[in-house]
């Protein structure tokens, strides 16, 4: 029988937290979506590289908002179950307010172990995965170069600008001007050209011009007419195989290796990615435990928990605001790090404490009120 109820519980809650975070995922997926689509566009790239990055972004933000769906499905099925009074015959059939915790209890420590994976492996090789995409989008030099009749900054310091596109995939009455080099700024100008990509690395080649070079320090221009020129772009590759990863890139045992290694300008910015991976799945413990007791601690009232359940989310609603801003803060401030570690357990012996005495308590309450009126 307690069984039964229990596996009733867990499924109720499980099918709640999906439901949540399946909804919450949308909506942030369409948030970015604008964002997505408008590099995908910028950059004349393709629908499948378009989903690509979204697929991407989802365990980017999974972390966030795990924790909160957890904390959202436990309230609404436990409430659910006190309005409908399916929580007082399950207390009537002997069942005490920890036992009914279990079931929710159990599910938050399986999505504990789920975040730990998810910020240990899956989310850093996402962001890594992600920042070589956009990379590669960025380096995919034919796309920059398919939006005729607009300046296009291939780089900083080099402006290409073509009138038309040929029939043939070829540009018409072209423009570039390279600042690179501020010393000896270059402009060339031709009737057509086109673009192709060697071993060598990408070249444009024009056709039919003249190359201008401005010497700055004497201010004496060169000229020269050309019927065929090849402008080489290999300087313009983005994607470095030898870059430094953001700390969003690294897996935790990176992490923590880069906290004792990294610079001091950095430092700060690695342990503040490290202590928010190891802190942020404990927080859909905390919030799980905060849904149960604010319920089931106490009397049942079938009329509903209104008072409860906006005090509950309050609830979680200041934990997970203050373990953002605690987190930006360990970036600066090492002594922080106790403080943060507070915040998101702190509740979690409090909560299980009413679980497990609330007779007791609302004894006292009771006792005192009497008292008072009295």
């Amino acid at each position: 029988m307690i069984r039964r109820i229990n596996l009733y519980l867990f499924s109720q809650v499980l099918i709640a937290f999906l439901f949540s975070g399946i909804a919450v995922t949308f909506v942030v997926l369409f948030t970015q979506s604008f964002r997505m689509m408008s590099f995908v566009i910028d950059n004349s790239s393709t629908m499948l590289v378009f989903f690509q990055l979204m697929g991407l972004l989802i365990p980017t933000f999974l972390p966030l908002i795990v924790p909160i769906s957890l904390g959202v499905a436990v309230l609404f099925i436990y409430h659910k179950f006190v309005v409908d009074s399916e929580m007082v015959i399950m207390r009537a059939a002997g069942m005490s307010p920890m036992r009914l915790a279990m079931p929710a209890l159990l599910l938050a420590l399986g999505v504990v172990l789920g975040g730990y994976a998810l910020t240990t492996w899956v989310t850093p090789l996402a962001n890594r995965t992600l920042v070589t995409l956009q990379y590669k989008v960025r380096d995919d030099f034919s796309a920059f170069m398919i939006r005729p009749g607009a300046f296009n900054d291939l780089a900083d310091g080099l402006t290409f600008y073509a009138r038309q596109r040929g029939r043939e995939g070829g540009f018409q009455d072209i423009l570039v001007h390279d600042v690179r080099d501020p010393t000896q700024p270059v402009t060339i100008m031709a009737e057509k050209g086109l673009f192709y990509i060697e071993k060598a690395g990408p070249q444009f080649v024009v056709f039919n011009g003249r190359r201008q070079v401005v010497d700055v320090q004497s201010g004496r221009l060169q000229e020269l007419n050309f019927d065929r020129y090849v402008f080489d772009l290999h300087l313009l590759r983005n994607s470095k195989t030898n870059r430094t990863l953001d700390p969003r890139e690294m897996t935790l045992s990176e992490l923590w290796r880069a906290s004792n290694q990294a610079a001091a300008a950095t430092k700060g910015n690695v342990r503040s990615e490290l202590h928010q991976r190891i802190g942020g799945p404990l927080l859909s413990f905390t919030f799980a435990v905060i849904a149960v007791a604010v319920i089931l601690a106490g009397d049942f009232n079938r009329r509903g928990m209104s008072k409860r359940v906006i005090g509950a989310t309050i609830a979680i609603v200041v934990v997970q605001a203050a373990m953002i801003s605690l987190v930006s803060q360990v970036a600066k401030s090492a002594w922080i790090i106790p403080v943060l570690y507070l915040v998101i357990l702190s509740p979690i012996p409090v909560c299980l404490y009413l679980l497990d005495a609330p007779l007791s308590m609302v004894q006292r309450l009771t006792s005192w009120r009497q008292k008072a009126v009295a």
